[in-house]
């Protein structure tokens, strides 16, 4: 589950990189006032969505460490991670 958190933490930062690389100057000041404030909120959400994706793989490694100094089986993944990896490229498809 962390690889796939990892990669919707990659995805977000290129959306956000494409987004702010594709800001368009309008020339006059209410479209463009318009257009930074969506901008501003899209990149807003954005970040908030990786904020949460980064707690939750904090979450998910101390959850691995203590099932780790307990002596339990660790949570494997590997079935979640070979998912969203199949998955993938239906992704890319859509943009």
């Amino acid at each position: 589950m962390s690889t796939v958190l990892e990669g919707l933490s990659d995805s977000l930062m290129r959306v956000e990189d494409d987004l702010l690389a594709s800001l368009v100057v309008m020339g006059e000041s209410d479209p463009q006032r318009a257009v930074d404030g969506w901008v501003d909120q899209v990149v807003d959400l954005l970040r908030a969505v990786d904020e949460v994706a980064a707690q939750h793989r904090t979450t998910l490694a101390l959850a691995h460490s203590r099932a780790g100094t307990r002596g339990e089986a660790a949570p494997d993944d590997s079935a979640v991670d070979s998912t969203s990896t199949a998955a993938e490229p239906l992704r890319g498809d859509r943009q």
